[in-house]
């Protein structure tokens, strides 16, 4: 059976083995995973040199979306807060400018596929999920800034 070739990961939140899809539930099932993987490619195009440059030099805001206690126990010192859990509930924190270029982190660089189209319905025009997470930009040479609470 073809399906039977599909990782069981590729096949969204249908908790069903691909055996027993039907082809009327499977076929939009795939399309959404294509789009969603090819979304996923191009938003990943993006040279991490250039984003840090873009941030120091204030051409683009770099959003963090982890939760507020991950925010105080240390943060990047260029970053604005973000939280998913806001995020989702349809807030967009003030101090960020919709206009304006966006890369968002996380801690693992999986959220940012959450909060990355959240922050475009929310009116972000320009948003970059960025893979590297917040060690790893830590050690490509963002400063770390530690204690200061989310703004209200």
């Amino acid at each position: 059976h073809a399906l039977a070739a599909l990782p069981s990961s590729r096949l969204g939140a249908c908790r069903l083995s691909p055996a027993r899809l039907s082809p009327a539930r499977l076929v939009p099932l795939l399309a959404r995973n294509l789009v969603h993987s090819a979304a996923m490619r191009m938003s990943s195009s993006y040279n991490i040199r250039d984003v840090l440059d873009d941030v120091k030099e204030g051409k683009a805001q770099l959003i963090d979306c982890r939760e507020p206690y991950e925010w105080e126990a240390g943060h990047l010192l260029l970053a604005k807060p973000a939280p998913l859990s806001v995020l989702q509930q349809g807030i967009l924190p003030g101090d960020i400018s919709p206009d304006e270029k966006i890369y968002i982190h996380c801690a693992a660089g999986v959220r940012v596929h959450a909060a990355a189209p959240l922050m475009r319905q929310l009116g972000c025009e320009s948003v970059v999920p960025l893979q590297e997470g917040f060690a790893s930009l830590l050690n490509l040479g963002l400063a770390l800034d530690r204690g200061k609470p989310p703004p209200a």
